[in-house]
């Protein structure tokens, strides 16, 4: 593990211009899933993007088919939100205001957990394995049993839900980070003010990838899709975490919630966390499916705590 001293994050929608020279696809059509034709329609799951001219379209949830809109985003009917009110924007409710808060000095681990680690928790425990009843999984994600897929015990465990996450942390003594230890171990201190955990400008050698074209892999980088944790040692942050940045998506412990009045700590900013109930928890970082020269801000996403996905895992805290 590194320890991450104390330090200021801005929580909220991280609002940032694609990558200069980054650009977009001739048949903008085909970034929606089935929208498009031949080898430019886009496969459900992949990220976001900037149209020509617009500022980009909403997340689009694996097998749905078309784009759907999350939680509290224009196109979704109002949901309860404990009696408040809320004003349907393009971001949830007063997320639109950013909240910067204090983080207190932490514990987090250098890499994803990998998939022999997660073995060991699965041999020791009994819990359930990685495994998803559909005809995709069946294809090398899969686990047998206690067994990952051959050849993959040094990359992040993947196919598991935040429910599945929070039990290994336990297990270890550990827990989530909160989205807010989480963007300070990869983005640095708010006033570094870096957009990557590199830096200030995009690289795209140093992290693993995909693109936003059909079919979304992209083995440019070495890996079409996860790579073995810490091979991208240029990518780390600021604290020398690796892979914070692309191979997978990393639950933390936060609720995503519609509203700051439903955060933990928010008079006096410290240590700030949302606690349940929900339906989707704050993900965040990308995967080996995800190009960020689009939208770079689409790192920071939202997730619904029971799916298991072929490109989220996690890391723990302490």
């Amino acid at each position: 593990m590194i320890y991450i001293p104390g330090g200021s994050v801005k929580l909220g929608p991280r609002t940032l211009s694609a990558v200069p020279g980054w650009t977009p696809p001739s048949d903008p059509t085909g970034i929606t899933p089935g929208g498009g034709s031949g080898n430019n329609n886009r496969a459900a799951g992949g990220p976001p993007v900037h149209r020509p001219g617009g500022k980009g379209v909403g997340h689009v949830r694996p097998g749905s088919g078309m784009p759907s809109a999350p939680p509290n985003m224009p196109g979704n009917k109002a949901k309860f939100t404990g009696g408040i009110e809320e004003k349907w924007t393009a971001n949830p409710g007063n997320q639109q205001k950013h909240l910067q808060v204090s983080v207190s000095g932490f514990w987090m681990d250098k890499t994803e957990v990998t998939r022999k680690a997660y073995k060991e928790f699965l041999d020791e425990t009994g819990y359930r394995p990685p495994f998803v009843d559909e005809n995709w999984a069946a294809d090398g994600w899969n686990w047998s049993g206690t067994d990952y897929p051959k050849g993959t015990g040094d990359h992040p465990v993947l196919m598991v839900n935040w429910y599945d996450a929070q039990e290994y942390c336990f297990w270890k003594g550990k827990q989530l980070p909160t989205e807010a230890q989480w963007q300070l171990a990869a983005l640095g201190d708010v006033s570094w003010e870096n957009d990557y955990p590199w830096g200030k400008n995009y690289k795209h050698n140093v992290h693993n990838h995909g693109k936003i074209l059909a079919p979304n892999f992209d083995d440019s980088d070495g890996y079409l899709y996860t790579s073995p944790v810490g091979k991208f040692p240029e990518g780390k942050s600021p604290y020398g975490l690796l892979d914070v940045f692309g191979n997978a998506w990393e639950f933390t412990a936060d609720y995503r919630r519609p509203s700051w009045k439903f955060y933990e700590n928010t008079d006096d900013s410290s240590d700030v966390y949302a606690p349940g109930p929900g339906l989707y928890v704050a993900v965040r970082g990308g995967s080996y499916f995800f190009d960020l020269r689009p939208n770079p801000g689409g790192e920071r996403n939202e997730f619904l705590t029971e799916i298991r996905r072929k490109t989220s895992g996690f890391r723990c805290a302490r």
